[in-house]
């Protein structure tokens, strides 16, 4: 009925706010997956390279590294980096990866001073690094990641990201282990990747 708010399972309303946060959690796959559209699924089901992925859909693939250092924090502070992903210059995923900074003195070393090249390359060569779940969310407008790849658009020079109600935007995020240290990382994918086509 019109204007009447959705129920619960006991009976209590919940409101318009309230059904977009139950939205917003991280599902898992394979079920989450259904729920997003068929362009974007083969990138969102993948569970080996993204950047191999990627370029099997066109000619070059550019890194462009918009940050990467060490962040202070409560417990030892963490390393992060944000890039975009470019495919044939066209914006594709902009990307975060986070792990503790101590981390940096042991198993994941070699991410000091990493450079251009796609993290995928460095991960999926490693015999030792296990990947875990692979989680899918569709993100709002207002979520920090969007916000983030919007900024990351506009200080590159590249076209904004259009950020009316009909465009989706979905996210991926797992973590990668070594040596029992996790590396998360999460892909937000940009309008132009629904429109990838192999071969191209």
């Amino acid at each position: 009925m019109a204007g009447v708010a959705a129920t619960g399972r006991r009976g209590t309303r919940r409101s318009p706010r309230g059904r977009a946060q139950a939205r917003a959690h991280w599902r898992a796959l394979p079920a989450a997956a259904a729920c997003a559209p068929a362009s974007l699924q083969p990138f969102l089901i993948e569970h080996g390279s993204l950047s191999e992925l990627l370029r099997a859909h066109g000619r070059e693939l550019r890194v462009l590294r918009l940050r990467q250092g060490l962040h202070a924090g409560p417990v030892g502070g963490s390393w992060a980096r944000e890039v975009l992903l470019l495919l044939d210059g066209r914006p594709v995923v902009w990307a975060r990866s986070v792990l503790p900074a101590q981390a940096l003195r042991g198993p994941w070393r070699a991410l000091r001073g990493f450079g251009t090249r796609p993290l995928g390359d460095w991960l999926f060569q490693r015999a030792d690094v296990r990947r875990g779940p692979v989680e899918l969310r569709r993100l709002g407008r207002a979520d920090p990641a969007v916000r983030a790849a919007a900024r990351a658009l506009e200080r590159a020079g590249l076209p904004p990201l259009p950020l009316g109600h009909a465009v989706p935007l979905w996210a991926r995020r797992s973590a990668f282990v070594r040596r029992g240290c996790a590396l998360w990382l999460i892909e937000l994918f940009l309008p132009a990747a629904g429109g990838l086509r192999p071969g191209a």
